[in-house]
């Protein structure tokens, strides 16, 4: 029942943006948001690497008016980890007319890590090293959860999933099942899964012109999940807490899975602009590579593509490729 109603808030809101009536999204719209999506968690992964784990402090004496500009150099560098994994799991959707096979997603990203890997979590890591060494895709995960717990909710699926909802944005029921899938390729603690789900729920609202409740996105998580309640607290606090309260720059918080989907929350519905809320993100320290790619998500499926700094997108590696899996994913209707 509860997943009927994390459906059924996708759903409406699609049903609402319609074909571009009032407060909702035209099809052009749709094509400049699903862009959005995927340079906006371009350019806020581009903009937060450069301070990873620094604190809010240590970036305010570097950078007095903000972290505000994307390193020139970075468009010379390969993609960092939540960029690589995002294009990574849309090219695997597109290849599955939308819907992702785990073990080709698995292939992917073991490719990636062969490649460069760069920024690869501790915890991917450990389940790319278990694929090498034979151990089913639908198994690693599990395996080291089970090994792990409650240790493991970490943030490196929550900042991957948002082309699942630019592909699934007008049918609920897919997106809030493709997204635990995408989730559980790699993390299988039940507050990565539902931070994914609840992330994406609140990514379609975006893309269709609206603007999610969070108390019914809250009420909304399955009791079932085993997180004892911990994301609809969560997602409770995402609707009232400002950035500065989330405390981005205090372990051993900053590379939680909630604290990232809370981020991303806040972008997707209390924002009022792409810019200064991006560079509000980031300059707040700690994991702020992982949390300017999930805001800038919210925030690019909020706004738009036109709402990104022409200077920060010059500066990405290939932005024309991340437009076209952008356009793959949205072209459906």
């Amino acid at each position: 029942m509860a997943g009927e109603d994390l459906a059924s808030i996708v759903d409406e809101a699609a049903r609402a943006g319609g074909a571009g009536g009032a407060g909702g999204a035209s099809s052009v719209d749709r094509v400049d948001r699903g862009r959005g999506v995927m340079l906006g968690l371009a350019v806020g992964n581009a903009l937060g690497v450069q301070a990873e784990f620094w604190d809010a402090d240590e970036i305010a004496a570097a950078h007095p008016n903000g972290l505000r500009e994307i390193d020139p150099a970075e468009h010379l560098h390969p993609w960092d980890d939540d960029l690589a994994q995002a294009a990574l799991l849309a090219e695997a959707m597109l290849a599955g007319d939308g819907r992702m096979n785990c073990e080709d997603l698995a292939r992917r990203l073991t490719a990636w890590f062969d490649g460069n890997g760069r920024g690869i979590g501790n915890l991917t890591y450990r389940i790319v090293e278990s694929w090498k060494r034979g151990v089913p895709a639908a198994d690693a995960a599990r395996r080291a959860w089970e090994e792990t717990h409650p240790r493991a909710a970490g943030n490196g699926a929550v900042m991957r999933c948002a082309p699942v909802a630019v592909r699934w944005q007008r049918q609920g029921a897919v997106l809030v099942e493709e997204s635990a899938r995408s989730c559980l390729v790699t993390h299988f603690d039940p507050r990565c899964v539902m931070s994914s789900v609840a992330l994406n729920v609140a990514i379609a609202a975006a893309l269709g012109g609206a603007t999610v409740d969070l108390e019914r996105l809250a009420r909304a998580i399955p009791e079932e999940t085993h997180d004892e309640g911990q994301t609809a607290d969560a997602i409770r606090a995402a609707a009232g807490e400002t950035l500065e309260a989330m405390q981005l720059d205090r372990e051993p918080g900053s590379g939680y899975t909630l604290l990232a989907m809370k981020v991303g929350l806040w972008a997707a519905t209390r924002a009022t602009d792409l810019e200064e809320s991006l560079v509000r993100v980031v300059s707040l320290g700690g994991d702020t590579d992982t949390n300017g790619a999930v805001a800038g998500a919210a925030l690019g499926a909020r706004f738009g593509a036109r709402a990104i700094p022409a200077r920060w997108i010059e500066r990405l590696r290939d932005p024309q490729r991340l437009i076209e899996l952008a356009d793959g994913l949205t072209a459906p209707s």
